[in-house]
């Protein structure tokens, strides 16, 4: 191991025994072209600003040479915050943001621990930049997975299985991690212990898929890259909209009921009215029996509760990988056959698009895609209204 890198592991390994932090090591490509050679304090070094019009999970502020990108909360229903200084890099550090994670940007190493920011690497022209995942399974992108089968990217675990140790080997700029409202799954606290740089993406927990999708932003921060997420955003509003335009006269007595989900375990989520799936299936012109549901995540149910209330839904999304046909829902449940949806054939799946290690593309690149979501939603609720789309993220189950 080169002598930097063990230095790095002694430094971690004393740290969590002395309780104290390491200083991170300024980025090894520090003084190559995209840092500042000559700073200026009149100059503004990021002429692209994002233009935040529907997250609400994060915030970002621009300072002449550095900017600060603020989380208020790790998890809805939590208070934790986190606050990052991007500086760049060949640019002085600015005093007074001592609470605040220092990242020196432009990033060019990268691990990710969760699969959604995958997608935002990739729209970004940045998966050059990625070093690892939590783990090299159910990945999507052909392009993840060439570089994972070239050796390029490596697995550093999740969880209790985090390699803490591998990841200091790989020296990383940033590691870009996500909280759960489950402590015992959050890494964020272990890396930070050690003087990894690591931030918190928490993108999933947005209330709107335009919400989601303007993540992009979060993630472009650290590559100096707004303006092109700006113009990214800017184009797949502008679809979303029209699609939705669609559908806003419909009256409610041609509105599909739909149900949602199926067990897990014992237990049934429903989503609440504040999740991005129940509005858009408002948007796609149908209706949700739990769409006045003000709740944080996800409501659980028993099987009972979900049949008095959806037995005669119209349409049943679900979203279970290994679900091919309604012949493996029964295998799973016979009780499944019970819905009058299941009996009228109009079970759709969101699996159309799967890897063979199990990556569905629904959850990476269908996060940055809620346009094309949302016309699979109008193709199948109301099919006259889009005659000419072709369904790529659901599939009716044969």
């Amino acid at each position: 191991m080169p002598l930097a890198r063990l230095l790095a592991v002694v430094l971690a390994v004393w740290s969590l025994a002395c309780g104290s932090l390491p200083v991170w090591a300024t980025p090894a490509g520090i003084a190559d072209s995209a840092c500042v050679q000559q700073y200026d304090p009149t100059r503004d070094y990021f002429p692209d600003k994002a233009r935040l019009l529907h997250a609400r999970g994060f915030t970002i502020e621009y300072f002449g040479h550095y900017k600060v990108l603020t989380v208020p909360s790790s998890w809805p229903a939590e208070s934790q915050s986190f606050r990052y200084l991007l500086v760049q890099c060949g640019t002085p550090v600015p005093d007074g943001y001592a609470d605040a994670q220092l990242i020196y940007i432009p990033v060019k190493r990268v691990i990710v621990l969760s699969k959604p920011p995958l997608s935002h690497l990739e729209l970004l022209d940045e998966l050059g930049s990625l070093l690892a995942l939590d783990s090299l399974d159910r990945v999507y992108s052909p392009t993840v997975r060439r570089m994972i089968a070239a050796g390029e990217v490596s697995a550093v675990g999740w969880s209790a299985t985090i390699d803490v140790e591998r990841i200091l080997a790989l020296n990383p700029d940033m590691v870009m991690a996500t909280a759960y409202n489950q402590p015992q799954h959050n890494v964020h606290p272990l890396l930070q212990r050690v003087g990894i740089p690591v931030v918190v993406h928490t993108g999933y927990a947005e209330p709107s898929p335009l919400g989601q999708a303007e993540w992009l932003q979060f993630t472009a921060a650290f590559f100096n890259k707004e303006g092109l997420a700006q113009r990214l955003i800017e184009a797949l509003t502008a679809r979303y909209q029209t699609l939705a335009a669609l559908t806003r006269d419909i009256p409610e007595d041609r509105r599909p009921s739909v149900l949602t989900g199926a067990l897990f375990g014992d237990t049934w989520y429903v989503p609440s009215s504040t999740s991005t799936l129940a509005q858009l299936l408002k948007t796609a012109g149908a209706t949700y029996p739990w769409a006045d549901t003000e709740a944080v995540g996800n409501r659980p149910l028993d099987f009972e509760a979900v049949f008095a209330s959806t037995w005669s839904a119209d349409y049943w999304l679900t979203a279970k990988n290994e679900w091919l046909t309604r012949a493996d829902m029964l295998a799973a449940d016979a009780r499944y056959g019970q819905f009058q949806a299941f009996q009228k054939g109009r079970v759709f799946n969101n699996n159309a698009r799967l890897s063979e290690q199990g990556g569905n593309d629904y959850w990476e690149r269908g996060v940055m895609e809620p346009d094309v979501v949302l016309a699979d939603l109008i193709k199948i609720f109301h099919p006259e209204l889009l005659p000419e789309h072709t369904l790529k993220y659901f599939r009716p189950l044969p």
